[in-house]
């Protein structure tokens, strides 16, 4: 009877441990280094400069001092292995094709995962927004006036931001994670979107309903690759655009805490 209560014991005090754990999660959201099919894009010419190298050092050596358990990366979850030949080649020096190295998955989350001794993660799920419904109601309306003053409003987010030639590479990063250009993000998708359709056409709805439901998949993805009993410390390298959102899940999720970007890169 006492090896049962004792077992029952550790048990509870087991599960208590898990119940109030938090992983601490790192949102790294980036632009892409290398062609993108991105409407928005920043381009990132002297990636292999010397300071740019020396800037992407500063940042894995910041992030790496994190004990980071998981990087999770934007790439589809089939391309997992391949993933996994390219981060060895990289770490025993065989890249040497300019276009692969480019990435900012190499630049950025395999220069972490080495230093760190992270296991590296395929989180992405491909899924294309209906931007080709949006744009044949614009054609279909383009006359029509728009009945709804809410979206007349003037654009608020006016704030002038340095570009990536008149920064560091952590200086830039701070500032397409901060708080002002995550919500400039999604004010495209939870505004401007929302303003295509009238009655009971929902067009620009069914552009954020697809933008959420991909980026739940990619969240879905990372709470299935994560152990609550052994990992403490995961990063997410996906494009800003991802991790705007990314982070609404993050923050409503009792056993995740978010460490703020600026605290580790400054």
């Amino acid at each position: 009877m006492k090896k049962i209560i004792i077992l029952l014991l550790l048990t509870q005090f087991t599960f208590a441990q898990t119940q109030n754990k938090k992983v601490k999660v790192i949102l790294l959201g980036t632009f892409h280094f290398g062609a993108t099919t991105d409407r928005n894009s920043t381009k990132f010419e002297d990636v292999f400069s010397e300071k740019r190298q020396n800037e992407l050092d500063i940042v894995a050596k910041q992030l790496s001092k994190n004990a980071i358990e998981k990087i999770f990366i934007e790439d589809i979850v089939d391309n997992q292995a391949k993933r996994d030949l390219q981060f060895e080649d990289y770490k025993n020096n065989k890249i040497i094709d300019e276009k692969i190295l480019k990435n900012e998955i190499v630049q950025v989350a395999f220069r972490t995962a080495k230093l760190s001794n992270a296991k590296l993660v395929c989180a992405d799920f491909e899924q294309e927004l209906p931007y080709d419904k949006i744009e044949a109601w614009e054609k279909k309306n383009k006359d029509l006036k728009y009945p709804y003053t809410f979206f007349e409003i003037e654009y608020p987010f006016k704030e002038k931001r340095k570009k990536l030639a008149e920064s560091t590479l952590s200086e830039f990063y701070i500032q397409i994670n901060n708080q002002y250009t995550r919500q400039a993000i999604l004010f495209d998708y939870l505004h401007y979107a929302l303003s295509y359709g009238t009655d009971k056409e929902y067009v620009g709805t069914d552009l954020a309903t697809s933008y959420y439901d991909r980026n739940l998949k990619i969240f879905t993805t990372i709470l299935r690759n994560i152990d609550l009993k052994t990992d403490n410390t995961i990063m997410i390298l996906f494009g800003s655009s991802h991790t705007a959102i990314l982070r609404q899940f993050f923050e409503n999720h009792p056993y995740f805490e978010i460490v703020e970007l600026e605290t580790l890169l400054k």
